[in-house]
């Protein structure tokens, strides 16, 4: 994170009631765009960490919107498998001979 006024953390939820338009209207519409857009500002500068592929705001790449049923399945099966293996990389085999 930056150095703004000494990282004070926001707010996740506050009791204020927001302001907002009523939906439907084209002043809701306008409200909505431009809160869209200072968030996706927020998310795409460079000090904000969007984390790896397959962890993050952003998961996943444009390959993966293009790959097959069968492809998706078979990526699913390796990927729990490497998660598998991973869970037990700490424990030891103890094998009784």
């Amino acid at each position: 994170m930056s150095n703004k006024k000494a990282d004070k953390p926001k707010l996740v939820h506050s009791k204020d009631v927001e302001a907002r338009p009523q939906p439907g209207t084209p002043e809701f519409d306008a409200w909505l765009l431009k809160r869209a857009k200072e968030r996706a500002d927020e998310y795409f500068t460079g000090e904000y960490d969007l984390g790896d592929d397959e962890r993050g705001i952003l998961a996943g790449g444009y390959d993966r919107l293009l790959m097959s049923d069968k492809e998706l399945a078979e990526e699913e099966k390796a990927m729990e498998q490497a998660h598998k293996q991973e869970r037990r990389k700490h424990l030891k085999s103890v094998d009784s001979k």
